[in-house]
């Protein structure tokens, strides 16, 4: 890997060498790096307030959060990641130690430390950051601020967001929207229900990788499908227009039949909702309610299309049925 200061090179230098000297060292030891203490701010390395000047090893150039990442992972021996948080100039790793704690160490300024940890473990979602990309880490603030509007004290975290959906994010200080990336870096983008592709989108987060579904229902800011995972549970997944993916779980032993989702198309929804709200004169394409489900006794889905007193029926191909 090329480095191209002086400061650079030294900063890589002191970075192999306390991850080797930790990755040696029990996590109670008593020996410690006089050069190295802990920092009580929610990174290894606090922002001060307006312009900071250029980090010696800058974590947000391609490469150099991974490279760090890692061996912040060796030096904790391994363990299972809990939250990871990269800026341009920190970066801090979470892990579950032996003892079932949550432990941190940080990186900052050529050294690796064991801080205060940053959360308390309460059985959260364990991850390999391997299945994350964030080996570009500049791209991805350069994207957060081109949706939230900011790039002051970016800051990325990867953690469990709901029921075991471990998702990035990046924030900024002072605080601005919280912008949201799936694990393959792709941006979960804020929602038009109205859209095919907004729809699709929404429906690709909620339905996952299901074979079947019980239901759909789109309203104004949400997106909601109902799958049974087992005979007496039926998971819950909404897609809000602005957040991602929550899950919540309800007993449920109903014998409701399911479709496959496949049967959706999301042009077809689209054109029905924009058609339903002329249909009622004055209602807008986002008060239009549309469920999609087997009603009891059919075994094919049908669509529902509902605003006000208006309603349409139609099959899966957007023919209707009843008025």
């Amino acid at each position: 890997m090329h480095i191209g200061t002086a400061r650079a090179r030294a900063a890589l230098c002191a970075l192999i060498a306390g991850a080797l000297v930790l990755a040696g060292c029990a996590r109670g030891s008593d020996t410690t790096d006089p050069s190295v203490s802990p920092s009580p701010s929610r990174s290894a390395s606090a922002s001060s307030s307006g312009a900071s000047p250029t980090p010696a090893y800058d974590l947000a150039q391609p490469g150099r959060a991974r490279q760090v990442i890692d061996f912040l992972r060796s030096a904790s021996g391994d363990r299972p990641v809990l939250r990871i948080e990269i800026t341009a100039e920190s970066a801090n790793l979470t892990y579950l130690s032996e003892d079932e704690e949550a432990e941190t160490i940080g990186y900052a300024n050529g050294s690796i430390a064991h801080l205060d940890a940053t959360i308390e473990y309460i059985d959260q979602a364990q991850f390999d950051p391997d299945d994350f990309a964030f080996d570009d880490v500049a791209a991805l603030f350069e994207t957060a601020a081109r949706i939230s509007g900011s790039d002051q004290d970016q800051d990325l975290q990867i953690n469990e967001y709901d029921h075991g959906n471990v998702l990035m994010t990046v924030t900024t200080t002072p605080e601005s929207s919280t912008v949201f990336f799936r694990s393959d870096g792709s941006v979960i983008n804020k929602l038009n229900l109205t859209r095919a592709a907004d729809i699709a989108e929404a429906l690709a987060d909620t339905v996952q990788d299901s074979p079947q579904i019980l239901s759909v229902t789109i309203e104004r800011d949400a997106l909601t499908v109902r799958v049974r995972t087992s005979e007496s549970t039926v998971e819950e997944r909404t897609r809000r227009a602005s957040l991602p993916t929550i899950v919540s779980t309800i007993k449920n032993s109903d014998k409701d039949p399911s479709f496959d989702p496949a049967t959706i198309n999301p042009e077809v929804i689209a054109r029905l909702i924009a058609q339903t709200a002329n249909r009622a004169g004055n209602a807008s394409a986002s008060d239009v309610t549309v469920r999609i489900g087997v009603d009891t006794g059919d075994t094919d889905p049908r669509m529902s299309f509902q605003t006000g007193s208006t309603e349409v029926v139609t099959d899966m191909n957007g023919t209707t049925l009843k008025k």
